[in-house]
């Protein structure tokens, strides 16, 4: 993410955008998904993430299983009070927790539950 961006720019508005905050971690973490997956705000903050797999030859659903991102509200405010360089390092280092929430994640389960990871 640019840290040119200036962090007392108001959150996009609409349905399912990210605020300022969100948009951190996932610029941070997007990497760890298909290129065309799309990330959408959920109205109590947390993150769901899915990706289009109908060209997928094992794809029973259109959309993969999600990934739920729930953050804990102390991150969250740190995350607010920094500057935007700090608050892409705070994201970058709970990488590996996402990292390991992804443990065994299957986006083509027959039962597409959300795989939910907690961060921080």
């Amino acid at each position: 993410m640019d840290s040119t961006v200036e962090v007392s720019r108001p959150p996009a508005r609409g349905i399912g955008a990210l605020d300022n905050v969100r948009a951190v971690f996932w610029h941070s973490y997007r990497h760890l998904f298909p290129p065309h997956s799309l990330a959408a705000q959920t109205p109590n903050g947390s993150v769901v993430i899915s990706w289009s797999i109908m060209d997928d030859p094992h794809a029973k659903y259109p959309y993969a299983a999600p990934v739920m991102l729930r953050f804990d509200e102390a991150l969250l405010e740190a995350m607010r009070k920094a500057a935007l360089p700090q608050r892409v390092r705070l994201a970058k280092r709970h990488e590996t927790s996402l990292r390991e929430g992804l443990r065994g994640y299957d986006p083509f389960a027959q039962f597409p539950n959300a795989r939910v990871v907690v961060i921080g």
